[in-house]
């Protein structure tokens, strides 16, 4: 049988045990949670005027995509993660729509949104973009025929 003083040293090695893993893991979520990305931001411009309320997403030939939605000038600035601003590096297929469900900026109440652009800047997408290292500043002007 185990005397009560081995039973203390090792209930305390436990708690000393979990204190270390506890200390490894929060020095570990310093900074951001997620791999490398770039900042990307840009213009989104349709038939020369901008272009409001659009969602535009980069997504990577390998990992996972990045999300933004343009302001009031057309303006937009990618977002990786809630905590992680940019994108990865690399060749990505960007989608532009102005379409689907989500919240009317102006009510904030769930609404459908017409599609305003074709197809090649979205479902069948033709826009290519390189994410290089340091600030990317990508515009698109994009026609609506």
């Amino acid at each position: 049988m185990f005397s009560s003083r081995i039973i203390e040293k090792l209930a305390s090695l436990a708690v000393l045990t979990a204190v270390a893993a506890f200390l490894v893991a929060a020095a570990g979520c310093g900074g951001s949670s997620g791999p490398a990305t770039e900042t990307v931001h840009g213009k989104v411009t349709l038939d020369g005027n901008p272009l409001p309320d659009a969602g535009v997403e980069f997504v990577p030939d390998a990992g996972r995509p990045s999300a933004a939605r343009t302001d009031s000038n057309g303006e937009y600035r990618l977002e990786y993660s809630l905590d992680q601003a940019g994108a990865l590096q690399g060749q990505h297929t960007v989608r532009i729509t102005t379409g689907g469900e989500r919240p009317d900026p102006a009510t904030e109440e769930m609404k459908r949104f017409p599609e305003l652009l074709p197809p090649k800047y979205n479902t069948n997408s033709e826009l290519r973009r390189e994410i290089t290292s340091g600030d990317n500043e990508i515009n698109f002007e994009l026609q609506s025929r």
